[in-house]
């Protein structure tokens, strides 16, 4: 056993190696209605390791549950949220034990760049029950191809089959592994099959808002053309010479965001998704097609009239803060929240919302945006080898993935941080508002609502089941989601598809990102026309030197072994 582990440490560090160019965590980029919870009990295949051979097990017998108090351990490859927090300081940690018989012991990462997980792992250092950690990228293949973690179908048939009742619609599809089996659960994940069970859609990326008090003093002209929005924008800077911010945009630096203008503008244009203009005959980037020309553009008009601010580029996040803060913009392109948010004020409407203004012939009723309801997920949660209560283990996922667990996740306690209103849905408590006024660490800590450090399932499906209610407290956020509700559209496929874990595409990926990036930059702050054209044929030069059309291939490889599972791909044309 001793030389096994070895061997996979030295493996598992060779990889490190190998991956020390990547992006940490190569992730975050998810963000179907095919069922696999299938009639059998084995949606996945179990031709993989056995868990029962992996796990120094002293589980109950197959089939049995227990609710035995037990307490399992854990390591959050992530900070704390919050700090200073213990298991049984608040109602949520206390009813999950109540409801379950495990406590869980916590260890948090000091930092996000994976070191002390990879340092854990590499040193064959004991290890704990689940492991939490980036669903994508490095980290899961490591954890995976190394055998650190456990075939959660196998568990769920030996120990929990109901398991395969609870589990959301395609969750074990999306993260099947090429053994056939799958390996983590994961938060942030929408289920298809419940999407009509949102009473308002909460989950839209991106909107256009203008300073409504700016607004009110120009007479509220009416602004339906790109134009249009550019005129109100110019006289207000006129009017208001200490602003220096005409137009700002939500992750400015990461054009593949779903809340980054470019991203929009490309939509403007004519783009369905944020990666991938899928064809006939293969896949292309999306940003080398036509339409994300016209979208630089757009945005490069922008920076030469003096609208935009190109330094937006490389702020670093206290200096967006402090523009937030200090309301030094006119208009905001991007997700809303992140503005009222860095504001400090989340109620009042400081910025209005309005409808897309359109560039010259092309039609609002084209546009198409990221529904984020539909997302893949962000944080995996795996069972390790190294536990010896694999049947508590996959127990504990099923409750946490039940609506119990759901709700105990998102809202707390009924009847502490909420309350069922006339249709039987979570409404907030004058407690939970209250504690919420007061902090949101003050939420997490003493009520357990919102708390990261155990709240590792929480999914879209739940986040939207009370946001009619949550939202009542927001009452600027709710004309944004009208407005977005009606371009949402289900981008699931190619969420997936640019999801790569192969360590030499994660290489590649990273080097094109990272040229889309700074290509971006260069074009949109190009100083007149001339040096427009030439930025742009400096990036579309160097993505090809870089290997763009390989690149493709990988995705294309990705998007069929996607469309094999039985996913369909309704962003195709």
């Amino acid at each position: 056993m001793k030389n096994t582990f070895i061997k996979k440490a030295a493996a598992l560090l060779l990889a490190l190696a190998l991956l020390s160019g990547t992006m940490a965590g190569c992730g975050g980029e998810n963000n179907s209605s095919s069922s696999s919870k299938a009639e059998s009990s084995t949606p996945a295949s179990s031709t993989g390791t056995s868990s029962e051979e992996n796990s120094g097990a002293s589980a109950s017998e197959p089939g049995e549950t227990s609710a035995e108090p037990v307490t399992l351990t854990a390591f959050k490859n992530g900070v704390e949220s919050p700090p200073n927090w213990e298991w049984g300081m608040d109602p949520v940690s206390q009813r999950i034990t109540e409801r379950t018989g495990v406590t869980l012991d916590i260890t948090c990462a000091a930092t996000d760049d994976n070191t002390e997980l990879t340092t854990m792992l590499a040193a064959g250092a004991d290890l704990p029950d689940f492991i939490i950690t980036n669903a994508y990228g490095p980290m899961r293949s490591l954890l995976v191809d190394q055998g650190f973690a456990l075939p959660l179908n196998e568990l769920a048939d030996q120990y929990d089959p109901s398991f395969w009742d609870t589990l959301p619609t395609d969750m074990d599809k999306i993260y099947q592994e090429e053994d056939g089996n799958f390996y983590c659960v994961v938060d942030w994940y929408g289920d298809p099959e419940r999407y009509d069970q949102q009473i308002i859609n909460s989950r839209g990326p991106i909107s256009i808002t203008l300073k409504k008090e700016f607004y009110d003093e120009i007479g509220r002209p009416e602004i339906k053309t790109w134009d249009e929005y550019k005129s109100a924008i110019k006289e207000i800077m006129a009017a208001h010479p200490e602003v220096t911010n005409g137009v700002w945009t939500d992750a400015a630096s990461d054009p593949f965001s779903n809340s980054n203008m470019i991203n929009l503008f490309a939509r403007m244009y004519g783009a369905n998704n944020t990666y991938f203009e899928f064809k006939s005959d293969g896949l292309e980037m999306v940003m080398t097609q036509p339409y994300y020309k016209d979208a630089l553009k757009l945005a490069n008009n922008l920076y030469q009239e003096g609208l935009f601010n190109a330094e937006q580029f490389a702020y670093k996040q206290d200096q967006t803060k402090g523009v937030y803060k200090a309301q030094n913009l006119v208009s905001f392109i991007g997700y809303y929240w992140t503005l009222i948010d860095g504001i400090g004020n989340t109620h009042d409407v400081i910025y209005e919302t309005i409808e897309y203004p359109m560039p010259d012939g092309r039609s609002g009723d084209d546009l198409k945006i990221h529904d984020d309801y539909f997302g893949v997920g962000s944080n995996g949660v795996f069972v390790t080898t190294g536990t010896e209560h694999p049947d508590r283990c996959i127990q504990y996922l099923n409750f946490m993935l039940s609506d119990e667990g759901q709700l105990l996740q998102r809202y707390g306690v009924e009847g502490v941080t909420w309350e069922k209103d006339d249709e039987g849905r979570p409404k907030d408590t004058q407690t939970k508002i209250d504690a919420d006024a007061q902090g949101t660490e003050v939420l997490q800590r003493e009520y357990g609502v919102y708390n990261y450090n155990f709240s590792w399932l929480t999914s879209n499906t739940i986040l939207v089941y009370g946001a009619h209610n949550t939202y009542q407290n927001y009452p600027c956020m709710l004309p944004d989601f009208e407005i977005m509700t009606p371009h949402q559209q289900d981008e699931r496929f190619a969420d997936l598809t640019v999801g790569l874990t192969n360590t030499d595409e994660l290489v590649l990926k990273e080097q094109i990102w990272n040229i889309w990036k700074s290509g971006v930059a260069n074009t949109v702050s190009a100083a007149d026309d001339a040096a427009f054209e030439a930025a742009y044929e400096k990036f579309m030069s160097d993505l090809n030197t870089a290997g763009i059309e390989k690149l493709c291939g990988y995705f294309q490889a990705n998007a069929e072994k996607w469309a094999g599972t039985g996913l369909t791909n309704p962003l195709a044309r």
